[in-house]
């Protein structure tokens, strides 16, 4: 017997309108964003390692030099890494968080008035460079 999709919809009633080109320029911006709680983060790498889209780097706090933020350049000396994610590359997988051994990944909002910017080299507390 032939297969025929008598239980299928299908919408004719569709209109095709052209996108808005300064509204496509500037891309989907979700409101939340991956996080990292530097002090359960036992820098396995596991985040990293699993991204289906390469945007989250463990980086070398020596690529961090001159901050103009005295406060993030004294953070940066004393971490073995730098937790990167970027935003623009990231599609809210969540295949970071599910992989992380230490439950350190999650989602949240910026706080208002960030405009966007989160905190830079965060280092694990249990991660620093003792003196």
């Amino acid at each position: 017997m032939p297969f025929s999709k008598t239980e299928v919809d299908i919408h004719e009633d569709y209109v095709v309108e052209a996108v808005d080109p300064a509204w496509l320029s500037q891309g989907v911006k979700s409101p939340k964003h991956l996080m990292l709680d530097p002090d359960n983060c036992i820098l396995c790498r596991a985040c990293e390692d699993v991204c289906p889209w390469n945007c989250i780097y463990m980086l070398d706090p020596g690529i961090v030099q001159q901050a103009e933020d005295e406060a993030v350049e004294a953070g940066v000396q004393k971490a073995f890494a730098i937790f990167v994610v970027d935003d623009n590359a990231c599609t809210r997988c969540s295949v970071c968080v599910e992989r992380c051994p230490s439950d350190c990944l999650y989602y949240a909002r910026l706080p208002e008035g960030s405009s966007g910017k989160r905190t830079m080299a965060e280092v694990p507390g249990s991660q620093a460079v003792s003196e």
